[in-house]
């Protein structure tokens, strides 16, 4: 019927779901599938030629969209490669909940020689931006196109809604100020908690090799430096 179509459409599935504190990735896939649901079930009960009376109750208990206990689940507390003391958190507060964050910067390969022919000495910056401030770490200056660095930066109070900024710079001899050699922008909730993830980034000329670990629990000690995943995909082949 006309009424239980605005029912279960996208817009009021949404509104009910924007009260309860819902994020917009969630209302909008309860959304579809509320209509989803509908359509299936009416075609459903056509087929069968059961009573529209049923047929609507059918699709009320289908759709469920009158609560939301449906779209909840409890996260388990340890799941096969996840720390053991991680836990994610519900849904609708996940990009918000603080975590820790640790960042290597393993190794570039391929930077640019200076204008005059000389090799540069690139060193790489990591900003932690997010909506409570912007924190900047440095690793050392290296030498020449294929720069080795294994420094890791731990940054507390981040959640999976930050971002990684990562710019390589080649260190200033006779210039003012350094110049850019690329960025990498790296995106929190792109890495599962507890889990470490390596990113190749190409930047300008060259390619930069970073890991990533991000959990709502504490991290471990800095792991020993180990670059032969970094050599596996590709870098420090001299």
């Amino acid at each position: 019927s006309a009424r239980r179509s605005h029912l279960y459409s996208p817009e009021r599935i949404g509104l009910t779901l924007h009260k309860r504190g819902f994020p917009e990735s969630t209302r909008n896939a309860a959304g579809r599938l509320g209509m989803a649901a509908t359509s299936v079930m009416t075609g459903l009960m056509k087929q069968l030629k059961v009573p529209q009376t049923q047929a609507e109750e059918a699709a009320d208990q289908l759709a469920g969209v009158r609560t939301t206990s449906l779209l909840r689940y409890d996260a388990p507390i340890q799941r096969a490669g996840v720390a053991a003391a991680s836990r994610e958190p519900p849904i609708e507060d996940e990009d918000f909940t603080p975590g820790f964050l640790r960042v290597r910067i393993l190794e570039a390969d391929g930077l640019p020689n200076r204008p005059d022919g000389s090799c540069c000495q690139p060193y790489v910056t990591v900003a932690n931006t997010q909506l409570t401030g912007r924190r900047v770490r440095r690793t050392d200056a290296a030498n020449g196109p294929c720069a080795v660095w294994g420094q890791s930066f731990d940054f507390d109070n981040t959640s999976a809604s930050a971002q990684v900024v990562i710019d390589v710079w080649d260190k200033a001899s006779d210039a003012p100020a350094p110049d850019l050699l690329g960025k990498a922008v790296i995106h929190v909730s792109e890495c599962r908690p507890g889990i470490p993830h390596t990113f190749l980034n190409h930047l300008l000329l060259g390619k930069l090799a970073v890991r990533l670990l991000f959990d709502y629990a504490p991290l471990p000690e800095t792991e020993p430096h180990d670059l032969e995943l970094a050599r596996i995909i590709g870098l420090g082949a001299r």
